[in-house]
This record gives C-alpha cells, structure tokens and sequence, in this order.
C-alpha cells in the first residue's frame, strides 16, 4: 500500500520477512457480524509499550548457536554457516491428546500436497504430536477472504492474521474480543518460562500482540525493514551497467536496460523505494510550527510522485506492472524480463531457492540506501512485529496449553532440530547437506517443503541462508547500512491503533496514486486526492495522533 498509513504497519512489514510478493489489502471492511452497535475500536486507541508490560512475557534469551556477523543498530545478526550439531529445544512433543489442529495462513507461492500426502507435513506433525490440518489461503486474497470468516465467527483454533489485514478491518478489536481468547493468564511475567521458545521473542513484538489490555496474539517479531530494492547484478554486468547512488542514475538505468524487442524492461514497483528516497517521512512529521503533516502531504512526497510518473511514461516499467498494479513481478524479474524492483528481504533468498537449480548465473543484489540528490539518505522502519496468530476463545485451559505447544515449536530459532524441521524437512528425504553443511533440497524437499509452520508464529529475526554463496554476507551488510541511518517514526515505542474512518482511506488514495502514475490522471490531481484524504478523514486522524503525542509529552 503506497498510501498513507498511521503508523509503521504496512503490507509490506511482514511481506520483508519472506519475499511474499505484492499483496492487495483490502480497505475498509467493517466486521458487521462482530459488532454490538458501538463504535468501539473504530475511534482508535494508543497504548506505550512500557504501560503493556504487565500483560507480556518475560523475556528469558535462548541462543542456540552464537553469530558471526552481529546486527548493528538493530540490524539481524548473519550466520555465515550452519551448525555441526543442532539443538533439540522442545523435548516433548506439544499435544499430547493426539487432536487434530486446525490452522488458517497465508501463502505467496504455490501450495504444497496436503495434509496424507505430503512426507514433510508428517515428520513435523510426528514432533508435534497431532495433525496439524493447514486451510491455506492465498495470500493476494486473503484479506478479502478473512473479513467475512470473522464476520461469520468461523475461525479455526489457530488463525494468522497480518498486521496490513488487520489494519483495514474496521471493528477489529471487537472482533478480537469475541473471538479470540486471552493469553494473558498464560504468557505473563514468568509464566511464558512454561514455553522458552515464546519467551525468546523480543518483548517489543509482544506489545503488539496486545488488543483491548489483553495479550490476543503471538507476534511474529519483523527485521525493522519494510524492503530492499533488489536489481540483477548478472544482467547489469552484461551492459557494464553500475546500482543508482540517485534519481538520475535510475532515470539512465531505465534507458540503458529497456529493451521492448528483447522483451525486458528496466522497472517493476519502485514507487515507495522513490519515495523514500526523495526523502519523505514513513508516516509522519512536525514543521515548523509543531503542526503533525502526513508523508502525503509533504513536496517531497508529490516530487517523487511525479518522477515514479515519468518512469511510467517513458516505457521504462514493465507492460504487466502497468497494466496491474498488483502484478506478481517473481516470475518476471527471475526471468529477466525486468531488472529492477522493490521487494521484501526474504524475496532475495526465496528467488535464489527457485532459480539457483536452474539459473546458476542467477545473482539478484540489494542496492544500498541512496537519496534521490545523491545526499545524505534515510530509510524508513517497521513495527517490531508484522503478523499475529490468534487462538479461537472458549477451547479450554488444557487444549490452549497444546496450542501454545505447537507455537512453541513453531517459535524454535535457528541452529535448534525444529526450525531446521519446519523449514527444510527431514534430512536425506527432503534435503541432502552440501560440503558446507548447508541444506540442499531434495526434488521431495522442492514440492513438498512449503512456508507453512513459519506462519504460526514468529522466531527472533536472523540472516541464515549460507546455503547461498555471498548472501549472508551481502545481506548483512544492506541490513547494517540500512540499520545507520534509518529514521524513527515519532510514535517509536507507542502502539497504535489507527482509527478506523483513516483505515478506510488507504485504498481509494492507493487508487487514485497507481491511476497518476499511469498517467490516467494527471499529476494535478494528487493535490484533489490528497485533499479528499483529508476532509475525509485525514484531518480528523492528524488530530487523534496529535492527541497520542501530546498525551506522551511529545
């Protein structure tokens, strides 16, 4: 979502964590059939996390295998090698009545053999101890599909609802209060030791678990980087071509690269990339008189604006980008048709997976933080968490205790048995070990390893993947650059809960913005939209953040 949001929280949060694509969140859906006539959550709320510290875990550290490339500045710790020996961190299987467990995620990549029928389900469900019967929804629609099952109420026991879903769901925390049940009384204070994989979490991505002063959700804690932008190194070094260090290198990139008879083009989605880089806010500002201004309304905003419009209009972006905003763009940069795009920062490792069997000369490349002038740049932050699974209420003290089991396991860090289980399978089955230790999937391990478990529930972020000659080296120095000079949201440490009429004027702005950008409106028009954004409901949010920073003494 390129339009304004109240807050860090985006679509594309969680998305960095996995390279899940473009996801279209839905705006606006009110949750009739969880509603009880109030306006409730609708008038949005805001809490500061150290006033939520009653209601969350106590931190209790599990290191499995220590780093070799420290996070800086909040940057993920790398790990340029797999462990000799892995870690058995759940001993005991999670549910121990043997019942069946039932689970709604989403899934940005074709979906695996099912539950009876898949090999890697098994050996994860046998550590478990149940079944563990995935509904896996894809997750471009999800949205769209997951307001009317909580409007209906017909959730299962274990449901994963991202943060950019969430935040377009108007009656939300109604919804949370009547369907969820309360962890509290099972994760606080000492109480998360029962679970040392959940206690492991960092204590910020709890704080955000939490709905109506009640832990609702296990988060899953995000790197603190909504994207990259990615470009194709084997194909730049083709045309001697060099990553922009500013708005004109991308302007000659575009030229340089763009080929329409060779069927290739410079450009996927850029726009929030450029928009950084002209250097707009992620959310938020003050000017000069202390007057809140959202990223939209500011001119770097409308200047980037129109350069993301002149890319578009000089044929430098992709035919199926243009003609779909929320086009899948894997299958295209992997095949070179376009070179390059924004991304979440699993997208790297995710690709490498898919091509490196078949593409060897395959070398997708972060560029580094750069600002359109050629100055000094900044980069934006996210939430310290993107994604939350909820518990369906009324199960029963013994049958919550299971499911916390199962999240446990899922919330097993690198270098333990079961991460290594939920995220390659089973060794000499579904991956064989390469010299270096690395895991190399099997052909099994290709159609059956999915990123199913990861979804129910998070694990401290890391850079793991040395499986891919470079990449852990080259991932930790993007992370640690970005990590220098990203830029604090003024609602750092401060939950917050958009109101619900602002939720509901993300979509028609993110219309109106892909419509100048296409050059179907004018850029005249971006001051109407914003304008519209604001007698609509921007106005009336300005005040309620205003109000949530003012209460703060800030």
């Amino acid at each position: 979502m390129t339009g304004p949001v109240g807050g860090n929280t985006s679509r594309r949060t969680f998305i960095s964590l996995l390279g899940a694509g473009a996801a279209a969140a839905a705006g606006g859906v009110t949750l009739t059939g969880c509603s009880d006539g109030s306006s409730g959550s609708t008038a949005g709320r805001a809490e500061t996390e150290d006033k939520l510290s009653g209601l969350l875990p106590k931190y209790i550290a599990y290191e499995s295998v220590a780093p070799d490339l420290p996070g800086e500045n909040g940057a993920a710790p790398g790990f340029t090698k797999y462990p000799s020996e892995l870690k058995r961190a759940v001993p005991d299987k999670a549910v121990t009545s043997g019942k069946e467990v039932s689970a709604m995620t989403p899934l940005w990549s074709p979906a695996p053999p099912g539950l009876g029928n898949n090999t890697y389900y098994d050996v994860n469900n046998e550590r478990i101890g149940a079944p563990v019967r995935f509904n896996i929804l894809n997750g471009n629609d999800y949205g769209d599909k997951l307001g009317p099952i909580l409007a209906a109420g017909n959730v299962p026991e274990l449901l994963c609802v991202p943060g950019w879903n969430i935040a377009s769901l108007t009656r939300f925390g109604q919804a949370a209060e009547k369907l969820f049940e309360d962890l509290t009384p099972y994760l606080a204070g000492d109480k998360a030791s029962a679970y040392p994989m959940l206690a492991n979490l960092p204590t910020r991505a709890w704080a955000y678990g939490v709905w109506n002063n009640q832990l609702k959700a296990v988060p899953f804690p995000s790197d603190g980087f909504p994207w990259m932008l990615m470009y194709r190194k084997d194909i730049f070094d083709q045309f001697g071509a060099q990553p922009p260090k500013n708005a004109d290198d991308l302007l000659a990139l575009g030229k340089q690269l763009t080929d329409a008879k060779a069927n290739r083009w410079a450009f996927g989605s850029v726009s929030d990339e450029v928009i950084r880089a002209f250097g707009a806010p992620s959310d938020w500002r003050k000017d000069s008189g202390g007057k809140l201004v959202n990223k939209i309304e500011t001119p770097e905003f409308e200047e980037a604006v129109a350069f993301v419009r002149k890319l578009f209009q000089a044929g430098y972006v992709h035919p199926e980008v243009v003609g779909n905003a929320g086009a899948d763009q894997n299958a295209l940069f992997e095949g070179g048709k376009l070179v390059i795009r924004q991304n979440g920062l699993g997208g790297w490792q995710e690709s490498l997976q898919r091509q490196m069997s078949i593409n060897p000369k395959y070398n997708p490349q972060p560029v580094m933080p750069f600002a359109h002038d050629g100055g000094d740049p900044i980069t934006w932050g996210g939430d310290p968490a993107g994604i939350f699974t909820f518990m369906k209420k009324g199960l029963g003290e013994a049958r919550i205790k299971e499911l916390l089991g199962v999240l446990n396991y899922t919330a097993a860090p690198f270098g333990t048995e079961e991460n290594q289980l939920y995220m390659y399978g089973e060794e000499g089955k579904h991956y064989t070990k390469q010299p270096s230790g690395a895991p190399k999937l099997t052909p099994l391990g290709q159609k059956e390893v999915s990123q199913t478990y990861i979804f129910l529930g998070g694990r401290p972020a890391a850079i793991t993947q040395s499986e891919y000659p470079g990449y852990v080296e080259s991932m930790s120095a993007w992370q640690n650059a970005a990590a220098k000079v990203q830029q604090k949201s003024l609602f750092d440490g401060i939950r917050v809960e958009q109101p619900a009429k602002m939720a509901a004027l993300n979509q028609p702005f993110d219309d109106a913005l892909q419509d100048i950008f296409r050059g179907r409106r004018p850029v005249s028009e971006l001051k109407t939209a914003v304008k519209q954004w604001q007698t609509n409901g921007g106005n009336e949010g300005r005040d309620f953040y205003a109000k949530v920073l003012s209460d703060n003494g800030r």
